[in-house]
């Protein structure tokens, strides 16, 4: 059931082809304007706290084409817009777990901007600005499960502000809230080694790091290889303890919700 509603968001994005060249556009530009700023930024500054230009540009090319190049609020628009139109109730009513079914239709959407918009975007970039290498083999390794461990921490933090969307009146003050936790503490526009001391701290003590911060330090070689490992422990550590509030959020919600008419 889950891979079937993945595949249903799939293939509801397809049908969409303009939308496809206009996001495809949208993404590069995207890409091209990060990559911009660090190269203006550097100028003839070789290295700044031991990043170079060509790795502050590969960290900006991968950041908007693989972990941060997509829209990670728009599951709380989706609830709350289900739930402002009384949509919500047919959902409740199917045979899945709803954070789950939000969960697998998220999934096919973000495979539908990665493997379409994304990627090509990032390839594309990539040939005319220079993406550089991963450290190592190891290292890229542990970068590709850092990424899985992105998406599903984005996911799981969505879901806990949509589920949040059944308690207040209007869902876009917790959309926006969210937009702006996930651009500063993730490291998505300026990267957590540039940060104050105890600022990076703080965000790199919270999950929102693992979405963009920790799995591009990873495959820079910012971390060695057994520091790796641990990171991607403490990201699926995250992970659990966020479906744990998942978990609790949706117990505490179907003993108080009331749907007029219903």
């Amino acid at each position: 059931m889950f891979a079937a509603l993945a595949e249903v968001a799939f293939r509801t994005q397809l049908t969409f082809r303009v939308q496809l060249w206009a996001l495809l556009f949208s993404g590069l530009l995207d890409i091209v304007v990060r990559t911009s700023i660090w190269t203006a930024v550097y100028g003839d500054v070789p290295a700044v706290n031991g990043i170079t230009l060509p790795q502050m540009i590969t960290y900006g090319i991968l950041s908007g084409a693989i972990l941060t190049g997509w829209d990670a609020t728009q599951i709380v628009r989706d609830v709350g817009a289900q739930i402002k139109s009384g949509a919500i109730a047919s959902h409740l009513l199917r045979p899945m777990h709803y954070p789950l079914a939000l969960l697998a239709e998220q999934v096919g959407r973000r495979l539908y901007d990665l493997l379409l918009i994304g990627l090509p975007g990032g390839a594309i970039v990539g040939l005319v600005f220079g993406l550089q290498p991963p450290a190592s083999a190891g290292h890229f390794l542990v970068f590709v499960g850092l990424v899985a461990v992105s998406i599903l921490v984005v996911f799981a933090v969505g879901i806990i502000f949509a589920l949040l969307s059944f308690w207040v009146l209007d869902f876009h003050s917790l959309e926006w809230f969210m937009r702006g936790l996930m651009v500063v503490f993730s490291g998505n526009l300026v990267p957590l080694w540039f940060f104050p001391g105890w600022l990076a701290a703080i965000a790199g003590a919270t999950p929102f790091a693992f979405v963009t911060y920790y799995p591009l330090a990873v495959y820079l070689g910012r971390f060695d290889l057994s520091a790796a490992a641990l990171v991607l422990l403490g990201g699926l550590c995250w992970f659990a303890v966020l479906a744990g509030i998942i978990a609790g959020l949706w117990a505490l919600l179907t003993r108080r919700l009331i749907l007029a008419g219903g």
